[in-house]
């Protein structure tokens, strides 16, 4: 029997440790917009209360002296500009610093196959992979593909070569494969982000290996792959224990979308791997069910609970 296969380098492998610490904003770059609540210090008017603001839904705040300024939709490096010029009205050389205290007004939603479905705040220039990193980083299970949903506006920069960009449609939707921007092939696939932007990355078409094998788990399909030959899910799962019954070895299938009930089939393991048998084909979602010969049946309703809550069920790339 081959030896187990070793995990090679996959989207969920590389981000799984991601860890990305918030950079503080850059004046030049960041955009305000309502809700972002803001800390406001002119320095030679230490008289001024620097006590946070929050830009209004009209896209202003309200300052000591200078009253209504519009704050919406400029950086930050500008608004310090606009309120030096106002307050050197009144003092002798102002020199206004402007913080962003809370991000608001740059939302992004970061759903399906990452650690933390979130919606987290764009704090300037950010891109696909840092924003999946913001959200937890991918999880194990997670597929090699990401939808980018915009929301069609000339405001907004367009995602040239999705699957759908209708000029009369109310959202652009791009599909990109992860692998392509971590391997380097397609660097440009590491869109940069909008506000309001969906990102859904996709859930890994997997088989399932469990019973009386050194390493039972669920393995992910390759993106190009729809089916795994049993040998070689066999042998990503360390071969057979000596205590296995492999003549008894079961493919546990789902009868249709959405059905949790599955049809099963019993076939020989032992006669397989001795090439008396033809190999057989599992599909995305198949359990390959290799039982012991001490043991009594496990029920389908026990098996099919381990592999949906995940109790005992490592997951494996190849």
């Amino acid at each position: 029997m081959p030896p187990p296969a070793t995990p090679s380098q996959t989207p969920a492998n590389v981000l799984a440790a991601a860890n990305v610490v918030n950079q503080p904003v850059d004046r030049g770059t960041y955009i305000l917009g309502p809700g972002d609540r803001i800390s406001i210090r002119i320095f030679g008017a230490d008289d001024l209360p620097d006590k946070p603001i929050e830009v209004g839904s009209d896209g202003q705040i309200n300052l000591p002296m200078v009253g209504m300024v519009h704050a919406s939709g400029i950086p930050v490096r500008e608004l310090e500009g606009e309120l030096t010029k106002r307050y050197s009205t009144y003092f002798k050389d102002p020199q206004a610093e402007v913080s962003v205290v809370d991000y608001r007004s740059q939302p992004v939603t970061v759903a399906g196959a990452v650690n933390s479905p979130n919606i987290i705040q764009l704090h300037g220039p950010t891109r696909l992979m840092e924003a999946i990193s913001l959200a937890g980083g991918l999880r194990a299970d997670a597929g090699n593909t990401v939808l980018i949903t915009r929301k069609a506006s000339s405001k907004q920069q367009p995602i040239h070569t999705g699957d759908s960009n209708d000029a009369n449609a109310t959202f652009n939707i791009r599909q990109i494969d992860l692998l392509t921007i971590i391997d380097g092939t397609d660097p440009a696939a590491n869109i940069v982000i909008e506000a309001n932007d969906l990102i859904t990355v996709s859930k890994a078409k997997m088989i399932y290996v469990v019973g009386d094998v050194p390493r039972p788990g669920g393995y992910v399909l390759d993106g190009h792959s729809s089916s795994l030959a049993v040998l070689k899910a066999i042998a990503l799962a360390g071969g057979i224990n000596k205590t296995a019954a492999g003549s008894k070895a079961r493919i546990l299938r789902a009868t249709g979308e959405g059905d949790t009930h599955r049809m099963e089939s019993q076939i020989n393991l032992n006669n397989i791997m001795a090439n008396k048998s033809p190999d057989v084909a599992l599909h995305a979602d198949d359990i390959l069910l290799v039982p012991n010969s001490t043991v009594k049946n496990v029920s389908l309703r026990a098996i099919e609970m381990a592999v949906n809550v995940g109790t005992g069920i490592a997951i494996w790339h190849f």
